[in-house]
C-alpha cells in the first residue's frame, strides 16, 4: 500500500516539475517576429547577416537601418524587443548612470590612502590588495569589514 502511495506521489511531482519546465520555456522567435518587421524586411536583414534574434539584439541602429532601410525608430524598437526576448541584462546608459550616482566611497582612515583610490573604496565592487607580506592587507581588510 505505502509503495503505491509512494509512486503515485513520485508520479506527481514528476508531472509538476514537467509543467514548470514547460512554463519557463519560451517561445523562440524568428526574425520575422519582431515589431515592424515583415516578409521584404526579414529577407534583407537575412541577405545582411542578421538571420536569428540574437544578431538583432546586439546590433546597433544604424547598421539595421543600412541593412534593412527601416527608420531608426523601427529599427531601436526591434533591437529592445529582441534584447528582452533573449534576457540579455542590457542596460541603457542612463539607467547605468543611475546606478553610478548611488556608489558610495568608504574611506580608510587614512587621507593619504583615501586621497589615492580617489576618496576611498568604492562601495557596490570588488577590490583586490596585493602586496608583500607585512605591509597591511589583513589589517585593511579588518578596518574596512567594521
Amino acid at each position: 500500500m505505502k509503495l503505491e502511495e509512494e509512486e503515485q506521489s513520485k508520479e506527481k511531482e514528476s508531472k509538476t516539475n514537467l509543467k514548470k519546465v514547460k512554463k519557463e520555456e519560451k517561445k523562440v522567435i524568428t526574425v520575422q517576429d519582431l515589431p515592424g518587421v515583415g516578409a521584404a524586411t526579414a529577407e534583407k536583414l537575412v541577405d545582411s547577416g542578421y538571420s536569428n534574434v540574437m544578431a538583432i539584439a546586439v546590433a546597433s541602429p544604424g547598421a539595421l537601418v543600412d541593412a534593412a532601410g527601416v527608420s531608426e525608430a523601427s529599427a531601436r524598437k526591434m533591437i529592445n524587443f529582441a534584447r528582452n526576448e533573449l534576457d540579455m541584462g542590457f542596460e541603457s546608459g542612463e539607467d547605468l548612470l543611475k546606478k553610478r550616482a548611488r556608489v558610495e566611497k568608504i574611506k580608510t582612515g587614512s587621507k593619504s590612502f583615501d586621497d589615492l583610490l580617489g576618496g576611498g573604496f568604492e562601495t557596490s565592487s570588488i577590490v583586490e590588495c596585493f602586496g608583500e607580506f607585512g605591509s597591511g592587507k589583513t589589517q585593511l581588510a579588518h578596518i574596512l569589514a567594521v
